[in-house]
């Protein structure tokens, strides 16, 4: 069985690895894709659960949104004295860095008529001389503050081509044509559409060294005055802190989380002496929030992203986008995706447990489910704590849909379709022909565990017969026998088996049914379920005699029923052609004998000393006598089980005293009680058998040897 599960699971694997770890069409990217998705899914867990990573304290974005622009009163794109004023509040203010996602690439909006796209309403009219006048406002401030990164990209031409958007001349030469202070914004997009992961170089630009640098790693090198080493791997040495080539960006929470302040309320602050907010800070100033206050047709790009929390919070904007990642290299704090070298053993592992998980339980498959399920729930959790304490990034769910579910189905399909086609045939059969219970017992047993033998144990037995059922016999049809016998038998054995009962065999008549095996249970257990069985049986019966009448039947029938507890031999009897799972022994006697001592009182449902005294403060009862049961030596007390509605206290005490007045021999005492008993009811039965015993007994000479303990004859 084990090659079996074997093949099928490394066909399984074999699939699933060359389709993850390859680059099959469609299918490489649909997998990454499902990856990707339950990334998102652990940074919103992470939110829900308050772990986000702290945001950044010494980093502020100066955000150019609707607000600003209304109360600046100018269109966007604002002339560069704006943004002049900006940088001077800041270096006035303190600022430590100052970077801008904004790419200069052309000359001043001033030195142009300013139209709409469609060239229809003039904005503005100016002359190529105040425009100039406001590049060099410009280029002024950024000479004097120095600290500060420009913006730059590469616009695409063609799949192979591209072209260098980098700031006017103007403004390099005010940066003393420093290249290190130049920084590409280019965000890396997943197939979705998503922004999840950051590069820091972009080899396809080496030739261009003014874009071949993320913004953020010239902004980081710009902040700790330490010039990037490139390895060979496009990673970056930074001193001692070594940057991966690309990795996956920390949030730190949803949009806005790091600290975010208008354009115009950040020159209000510093204007009214309330630059400490800046003051030792890297800030980062971008567009945000424009995408609803700016006519589309006039602005190249709404600089808005989708990220991991897109399902519960607006789109970042491309600064936030940029302050994250440059938060995430100052602080080592970026999320690393485990490698496919790594990732691939990982893999193999996990499918080597499953294999032997599926193997060991294959036979037992809701178990194997079960035990798959929780594997599974144990890989999930251990890689949301990888993510959250460690930053390492594994693919989340691809070992669970990918191997460990795929395994257990396949070999399902194969065990319940092939191997347990014949097997299931023949358990159909089985059950019908042996109990529930004792077939459950055998299907989990080995072949050795079948062999001859019993074990000693503690059970409750309970018999029960047709009350004078050779006179229904005489009066009724075979038909009409057969087929009562058969509804009858069907709800009796409903009632045990809902009471955990194991009917042990059908005697002509009569049912036995057995507690405590083959699945032990505690003796105080067992005779109460046997006792709520009997009571149960009685009720049943009073439908089926009144579904009887209606039919047009009208024998009635009632049964006697004997409940003993005791130690007796359980387990498989018989021969070795021929088992069956029983018990014997004289506790199963003594059940026997009771139901038969029924006919002698009159009484319904009959309870050994035994089993009485397990039950005594849980059901009503009375005893009946002290009796030696035929075929035994040793008397015992014989205990009437009363259903609670027809339990009349009263009756019972006067029983009880008539009992206790007939032993110490005071008949005439005893006679009085049980004839109150009568008069209570006179229909009770054992009073009245008492009774006439006691009126017997009456005469007796003092002298005559008399015992109390009634012996019974007949069977």
């Amino acid at each position: 069985m084990f090659i079996r599960t074997f093949v099928y699971s490394s066909i399984i694997i074999l699939i699933s690895i060359c389709s993850f770890f390859g680059n099959l069409p469609l299918i490489s990217n649909y997998l990454h894709d499902i990856e990707n998705k339950t990334y998102d899914l652990f940074f919103i867990a992470r939110d829900k659960l308050n772990l986000n990573p702290k945001p950044p304290d010494n980093i502020v974005i100066v955000g150019i949104d609707a607000t600003s622009i209304d109360k600046v009163g100018i269109p966007w794109p604002w002339p560069r004295q704006f943004h002049a004023s900006l940088v001077d509040a800041l270096v006035s203010a303190g600022a430590k860095l100052i970077v801008f996602d904004i790419i200069f690439d052309t000359i001043s909006p001033l030195s142009l008529q300013t139209e709409d796209i469609s060239g229809k309403d003039v904005i503005a009219k100016t002359s190529f001389d105040a425009g100039k006048e406001d590049d060099e406002i410009f280029a002024s401030s950024l000479k004097k503050a120095m600290n500060l990164i420009l913006a730059c990209e590469a616009e695409p031409l063609s799949k192979n081509d591209y072209y260098p958007v980098t700031p006017i001349k103007v403004f390099i030469n005010a940066l003393n044509n420093d290249i290190s202070s130049l920084g590409n914004t280019s965000v890396k997009y997943d197939r979705d559409n998503f922004v999840r992961t950051a590069e820091i170089v972009y080899p396809e630009f080496y030739k261009d060294p003014a874009i071949s640098s993320s913004i953020t790693l010239r902004a980081l090198q710009k902040y700790l005055n330490i010039r990037a080493q490139i390895q060979p791997d496009n990673s970056a040495l930074l001193g001692k802190k070594k940057i991966p080539a690309h990795f996956l960006i920390n949030y730190h929470g949803p949009a806005e989380t790091i600290t975010t302040i208008p354009f115009w309320k950040a020159l209000e602050l510093i204007y009214k002496g309330k630059s400490s907010i800046f003051k030792d800070k890297i800030v980062f100033i971008g567009r945000t929030k424009l995408k609803a206050s700016i006519d589309p047709f006039s602005v190249r790009s709404p600089d808005s992203f989708a990220t991991p929390f897109a399902s519960i919070t607006p789109n970042f904007s491309g600064v936030e986008i940029q302050a994250t990642i440059f938060s995430n290299l100052l602080n080592s704090s970026f999320i690393v995706k485990m490698s496919n070298q790594l990732f691939l053993p990982i893999t193999l592992f996990i499918s080597l447990i499953v294999i032997l998980i599926v193997w060991r339980f294959r036979q037992r498959l809701i178990a194997c489910f079960y035990l798959c399920t929780f594997f599974s729930l144990i890989y999930l959790f251990l890689s949301f704590e990888l993510f959250i304490f460690s930053r390492i990034s594994i693919p989340p769910t691809y070992p669970i849909y990918g191997i460990i579910l795929p395994i257990f189905f396949i070999n399902f399909l194969d065990q319940y379709l092939f191997v347990d086609r014949a097997r299931r045939r023949q358990a159909k059969i089985f059950r019908q022909l042996v109990p529930a219970q004792v077939a459950d017992e055998i299907e989990g047993m080995d072949f050795d565990q079948l062999a001859l033998g019993g074990k000693r144990r503690e059970i409750t037995i309970l018999f029960t017969d047709i009350k004078n059922f050779t006179r229904l016999c005489e009066r009724c049809s075979p038909e009409q026998v057969v087929n009562i016998l058969n509804q009858f038998f069907t709800e009796m054995v409903k009632v045990i088996h809902k009471h955990n009962g194991l009917v042990d065999k059908f005697i002509g008549d009569a049912i036995m049914a057995i507690w405590g095996t083959p699945k032990s249970l505690e003796k105080e257990f067992q005779a109460e379920l046997a006792a709520k069985c009997a009571l149960a049986m009685n009720d049943e019966l009073k439908k089926l005699n009144q579904q009887w009448n209606n039919q047009g039947f009208n024998e009635r029938i009632s049964t006697r029923i004997g409940i003993n507890t005791d130690e007796a031999i359980t387990g498989n009897i018989g021969s070795l052609e021929r088992i069956q799972y029983s018990a014997i022994g004289d506790a199963v006697n003594i059940a026997s004998r009771l139901e038969s001592a029924n006919k002698i009182y009159g009484t319904n449902i009959l309870l050994s000393e035994n089993t009485a005294s397990l039950i005594k403060n849980k059901f009503q009862m009375r005893e009946i006598d002290t009796v030696i049961l035929p075929g035994k030596d040793k008397p015992i007390k014989i205990f009437e089980l009363i259903n609670q509605e027809q339990f009349i206290s009263d009756l019972v005490n006067h029983y009880s005293i008539g009992l206790e007045s007939y032993r110490n021999r005071d008949f005439e005492g005893s006679i009085r009680e049980w004839q109150k008993c009568l008069e209570i009811n006179p229909q009770d039965e054992p009073s009245n058998v008492m009774l006439n015993r006691t009126i017997k007994f009456k005469g007796l000479k003092e002298n005559t040897n008399w015992s109390p303990i009634w012996e019974i004859e007949n069977k």
